[in-house]
């Protein structure tokens, strides 16, 4: 009887050490714990590697549609058909797109962005969806991911390639008329000329001299070179009339890329600084000795062949300053009688000119009125500096009066004016969302 009890006893001890059967149940109630981390770990990794191409392509696609709109001749549909394009030349693997929208907007809340109003955009935002399939996780209910992705990018405000940049600058009497529409630090009441060179200031603190040249004209022209290079100022010369043998408009004789020293200070050094100041300590160099009327068809051409020969990656510039009035006399001239009538619309032939040969020009009406040049014109002042242009998105105004209908660049002051310009030296960049 005592054996009996004690073979049980046994029995259930043994049965409670032996811990196969334990962990058999264990792992049968462990394994689908096991494999749905394996499956989760492997899933959620492709969906994030997803995610981060799929959000690399949105950011692509949203460039795409910047690039189209920063096309002169863009429309809406022209940008969403860039995006879509994009969209299907580059899907991203394994995931299918289930959406894209593209939506044009004016973005006024980041500095250094091309001007835009309501019927002008300068932002295009790309929303795209897509799902990528799931494997272990399938087996749990889970079947694909979903994914959704949003990128921003504007027209213009990132780096572009190489310019060479004349600065055409009016220095006719009449810039010693004060602006009361212009504020220069440091001077109080300042003239169109002052008002002028700080302009031209601006943009030269902001432009890579690794990448960019620069060089000045004024008009009239001059009958000896000038070239000032440190002061006290070297006395300019005095202008001549137009079309006089070796007559001179540049200040200096080349293109200068040491104007500032990359962190938006400008050079003493530089040539160009000092003929147009540095807005503290140093005054510009060139004033406006006036002496003849204004014509602008002469200074034109010159501007375009003191630039250097067109090259790919290089964009040629010239910055035109003006109020498009012309109309000089028949001695300022210097008897030309040919060049005495249709003065403006010579001016806008010679612009024409310069633009078919790749060069851009930027007009600047600088209070361009909407009456007078000379006779024969078909254009008065204003529409004379809107057709200079190579095109309609490289007007710039100071007078309302003088404006082109739907312009996105808007009506400002002077130096306002030139930062605006700046921004359109540079190609499409993303802003962060």
């Amino acid at each position: 009887m005592k054996r009996s009890k004690f073979v049980v006893r046994r029995s259930i001890r043994d049965v409670w050490r032996d811990r196969n059967g334990a962990t058999l149940v264990f792992i049968a109630a462990t394994l689908p714990v096991l494999m749905g981390a394996a499956g989760l770990t492997v899933d959620v990794g492709r969906a994030l590697a997803a995610k981060r191409a799929f959000a690399a392509e949105t950011q692509a696609a949203a460039l795409a549609g910047a690039y189209a709109l920063s096309d002169p001749n863009w429309s809406t549909s022209s940008v969403q058909t860039a995006v879509t394009n994009w969209n299907t030349a580059n899907p991203v693997a394994g995931v299918t797109g289930t959406g894209s929208t593209a939506t044009l907007s004016c973005n006024t809340s980041v500095s250094n962005l091309p001007s835009c109003n309501g019927t002008s955009p300068n932002a295009v935002s790309v929303t795209r969806t897509g799902t990528i399939p799931t494997y272990f996780l399938k087996a749990l209910g889970r079947s694909q991911f979903t994914l959704t992705s949003s990128a921003t990018a504007t027209k213009a405000g990132g780096n572009a390639k190489s310019v060479n940049v004349m600065f055409v600058l009016d220095a006719t009497g009449s810039m010693s008329n004060s602006d009361p529409g212009c504020t220069v630090p440091g001077v109080s009441h300042p003239t169109r000329l002052q008002c002028a060179q700080y302009s031209i200031q601006s943009v030269l603190k902001v432009m890579p001299t690794s990448l960019d040249t620069a060089g000045l004209m004024i008009f009239p022209g001059m009958g000896s070179q000038y070239s000032p290079t440190k002061h006290p100022c070297a006395t300019q010369p005095s202008s001549v009339p137009y079309y006089t043998t070796n007559i001179k408009y540049q200040i200096g004789t080349t293109m200068d890329s040491s104007f500032n020293d990359g962190n938006g200070n400008l050079s003493n050094s530089s040539p160009l600084v000092q003929a147009v100041g540095n807005g503290t300590s140093l005054t510009g160099c060139v004033t406006n000795k006036g002496g003849q009327g204004s014509f602008g068809a002469e200074v034109l051409a010159k501007a375009q062949a003191a630039l250097p020969a067109a090259k790919a990656g290089t964009q040629n510039v010239i910055i035109y300053l003006s109020d498009g009035d012309y109309n000089a006399s028949k001695s300022e001239l210097n008897n030309q009688t040919s060049h005495v009538t249709k003065q403006c619309d010579q001016a806008i032939a010679a612009a024409q000119t310069i633009t078919s040969a790749g060069t851009k020009i930027y007009s600047v009406a600088y209070g361009a009125p909407t009456s007078g040049c000379s006779s024969g014109d078909t254009h008065n002042p204003c529409t004379t500096m809107q057709s200079i242009a190579s095109d309609k998105s490289l007007f710039y105004t100071t007078n309302s009066a003088c404006q082109i209908s739907g312009s996105a660049n808007q009506v400002s002051g002077l130096p306002q004016l030139f930062q605006a310009i700046t921004t359109t030296f540079t190609k499409p960049r993303l802003l962060l969302n």
